[in-house]
């Protein structure tokens, strides 16, 4: 066990530059495991009455045997304390030797892996998360358990160091071809984790909190439909082919509604009530009212007592997002654009048709930017979609100036 020191800090008068040598703290130093423990011991002396050399109060002066005998208890305790943690096998850091010298050592709880603490977590966010979000939590942990793995890093909060950052961007980047967006989700929902482990004193490890360990962002290109390749869509003719006409609708009463594909698939005939739409959002549960359009009233009218409960024809997200594509072709929805993706500091940019990289997921996009266009307001466009983020929403003012710069150039030229 390394040597317990005392010696008295050194502080400069504010007034005088000197350094100050009346009523100086007493302060504790230890060593371990290539950490440094400081610790103000409570006490105070004058630096004329201090013995540099034996670490204690110079024999002769009122109270020394007293200052002493408290220094004396103090080393004993920081033994004992690495002692116990060391039979205990307890994790030993900074942190840990404070609160146990402060007399809070009762109040940590009792020491639980990251494995146990992980089920623990996911218990306590089921009680306020929704079924999707948990899913996604879920599925963020099963790709740090295939990356655990994959390069031997155990996951254990000793480990979520620098290096296991650095690791991490690695297979992400490199193994799993991830971009920017979907590593930082990864990398948001382990913080989230380990912020929830610190505060309930299962982690004392806080390598996470670094600036350096950081939840990587992207900004990419707002991709969306035109209203009048909006209209183009919600007016064609799918022929004889029912899948597609059904996709089509259900993808244009997104466009018309700004609701997501999990809350379009929930929608239930209890739920259109008058002129309005009023449903409890799958992602959040939190409720929500849409007003009906004259567009988004048509396609509910048409499948209105056909299809059982639900409102709408709503098939798996995969095949959508296929028969999306195909529907495209048929429509000549081929206009080209651009998509732009990051993996760290490298930029990757593909240029391909809108009927090539359709997703359900441009319909909400095609919303926002459509709403705003037209001369709907942000907050208006934010409380109808559920999106709380303004830094996020008010980019699509960026592609609606864009919009309105085209338009003034067809009309009246450069």
């Amino acid at each position: 066990m390394a040597e317990i020191k005392f010696y008295l800090e050194k502080r400069k008068d504010s007034a005088t530059g000197e350094i100050n040598e009346q009523n100086v703290p007493i302060i504790l130093f230890y060593s371990f495991n290539g950490k440094r423990l400081q610790y103000y011991t409570g006490m105070r002396i004058d630096a004329s009455k201090w013995d540099e050399e034996n670490m204690k109060v110079s024999k002769g002066y009122a109270d020394a045997s007293e200052i002493n005998r408290e220094l004396g208890k103090l080393k004993s305790k920081v033994e004992d304390i690495h002692s116990k943690a060391k039979a205990l096998d307890e994790e030993l850091s900074v942190e840990y030797f404070r609160e146990r010298l402060k007399g809070n050592g009762s109040t940590i709880k009792s020491k639980k892996n990251f494995s146990i603490c992980l089920d623990e977590y996911y218990a306590s966010s089921s009680l306020t998360k929704g079924a999707g979000t948990m899913r996604a939590i879920k599925s963020t942990f099963s790709i740090l358990a295939d990356f655990s793995e994959s390069t031997g890093i155990k996951l254990e909060f000793k480990n979520i160091t620098q290096d296991f950052y650095d690791a991490l961007l690695d297979y992400c980047f490199n193994e799993k071809d991830y971009k920017n967006g979907y590593t930082g989700k990864l990398i948001k929902d382990l913080k989230a984790f380990l912020n929830w482990a610190t505060e309930r004193d299962y982690n004392t490890h806080l390598d996470f909190k670094k600036k350096s360990f950081k939840k990587l962002t992207e900004e990419p290109e707002i991709i969306f439909l035109t209203y009048d390749e909006l209209l183009q869509l919600y007016n064609h003719k799918v022929d004889g082919i029912e899948r597609l006409q059904q996709v089509r609708d259900v993808f244009c009463f997104g466009c018309f509604t700004g609701m997501r594909y999990s809350d379009i698939l929930a929608l239930k005939s209890e739920n259109i009530q008058g002129d309005f739409i009023r449903y409890r959002v799958v992602k959040t549960g939190q409720s929500n009212m849409i007003p009906l359009n004259k567009y988004s009233k048509t396609i509910i009218n048409r499948y209105k007592g056909k299809i059982g409960e639900k409102s709408l024809p709503v098939i798996s997200e995969q095949n959508t997002n296929d028969y999306l594509k195909e529907l495209f072709k048929k429509v000549k929805l081929n206009r080209k654009v651009q998509k732009v993706s990051f993996q760290g500091a490298k930029t990757t940019k593909i240029t391909a048709p809108l009927s090539e990289i359709i997703t359900f997921h441009i319909s909400k996009k095609t919303f926002m930017t459509n709403f705003l266009a037209k001369g709907g307001s942000l907050l208006t466009a934010m409380s109808i979609t559920g999106n709380k983020d303004f830094k996020t929403a008010k980019r699509y003012y960026k592609v609606v100036d864009s919009l309105k710069s085209d338009e003034m150039a067809k009309v009246f030229g450069m």
